[in-house]
């Protein structure tokens, strides 16, 4: 990552430099390490400052680095020591405050023996979307992955009133650490990106201070998390979705510590460009592809690999528009150069039409290039399919 630049302060006849240190570092993604269900070619994230899918030109991908949070030296903020991390079971966002019958219920139904609200609401980071969570750092770190939960920088860096932003959003957005994203809803807000965490939490793009969620629209209480680690996971998700169920206004979203479930082939069509080191199809591309290419003709329907939810939607750095969603097991899948988005935001079922194929972006034709990602590592998507039972010619 590059460094953020030294801050200069002018005070009367004097010129004061003071240089920030940063430390850099890979994201944690994901509830749990996969490191056994990673296949070959597994590199660590890239820059977001960098086009998606690709690496520096002329450099082959590097090995694959421990993944911890990226952090910028911050003010130092009171934020509560983490005691313990706690399992996220199960996600609940409501369009409405959950009222504390509703909370009751939920505990009784699913057995849980920890539970934390926060705000919680859709935004758009520039023009394209996600969903944001506003919470209390000191509380909400122990719900977050190995390495994000005991990384002190994160939580001081939100609790100082900056902005952490998924690392897969920040790619599509071209930010870099220290950089800057316009988080707007009912209001508008200009965030400094203090860090790439993410809370390995479906659909969550970005996290800031409890009191930044007035700012953005975000509604106090209307999230909810639920763990239960005496139960299968599965079975807590299925009581929780009965229950919100009956109520027809909140969402219930599992919290799955393994990748499992059917997976399909994204698209239609015949791959023209494979994972891995390749020939730069143009001058200043990259000579490593985090993805894989399906030829197809413009509007052709593009399926979702499996079930999920909306990470993010909207425009991306060379791929004009993508799709990004969150699966099972701290997986995401990327849909890039979409000539329409069929579904910006919510739960996609496996097999259900998410957009359109199209040539938006730097494009060399009508395309999708397609990525998976385990704990925000690129992984090869015709090795990973296959593990999967899908076959792609």
């Amino acid at each position: 990552m590059r460094a953020p630049r030294a801050l200069v302060a002018r005070l009367p006849h004097v010129l004061l430099a003071l240089a920030l240190a940063v430390v850099v570092g890979g994201v944690a993604t994901a509830v749990t390490t996969v490191s056994t269900r990673v296949a070959s070619g597994a590199r660590p994230p890239s820059d977001p400052a960098q086009p998606r899918g690709t690496a520096p030109t002329g450099q082959a991908a590097p090995p694959v680095a421990p993944v911890r949070p990226e952090l910028r030296a911050v003010q130092a903020v009171p934020v509560a020591a983490l005691q313990a991390r706690i399992p996220a079971d199960v996600l609940i966002v409501s369009r409405q405050r959950l009222p504390e019958a509703v909370l009751r219920q939920l505990v009784a139904a699913t057995g849980a023996s920890s539970t934390l609200t926060v705000a919680s609401g859709p935004v758009h980071l520039g023009t394209g979307q996600t969903t944001a969570l506003g919470v209390d750092p000191s509380s909400f770190r122990a719900w977050t992955p190995m390495g994000t939960a005991e990384s002190d920088g994160v939580w001081r860096s939100i609790a100082s009133d900056e902005g952490s932003v998924a690392h897969v959003v920040a790619q599509a957005l071209h930010v870099s650490l220290g950089g800057s994203v316009v988080a707007t809803s009912v209001g508008s807000a200009k965030l400094r990106v203090g860090s790439f965490a993410t809370t390995g939490l479906p659909g969550i793009g970005l996290v800031v201070d409890a009191a930044r969620s007035g700012q953005l629209g975000l509604s106090a209480g209307t999230g909810l998390l639920l763990s239960a680690p005496q139960r299968d996971p599965d079975v807590t998700a299925a009581y929780a979705r009965d229950v919100v169920a009956r109520l027809g206004v909140v969402n219930a979203v599992q919290v799955d510590r393994q990748a499992s479930g059917r997976w399909v082939a994204p698209t239609t069509g015949r791959v023209t460009s494979l994972f891995g080191p390749r020939v730069a199809p143009r001058p200043g591309a990259s000579s490593f592809h985090e993805g894989l290419d399906i030829g197809a003709p413009i509007g052709t329907p593009i399926y979702a690999m499996s079930d999920g939810v909306v990470l993010y939607a909207g425009p991306a750095s060379g791929f004009g528009s993508e799709v990004v969603l969150s699966h099972r097991g701290g997986v995401t899948t990327v849909y890039g150069h979409v000539s329409r988005i069929l579904v910006p935001s919510g739960r996609v079922a496996v097999g259900q039409p998410i957009a359109l194929v199209g040539n938006e972006g730097e494009s060399t034709g009508p395309h999708l290039h397609t990525e998976v990602r385990v704990d925000d590592q690129p992984v090869d998507p015709l090795i990973w399919l296959r593990n999967h039972g899908v076959v792609l010619s």
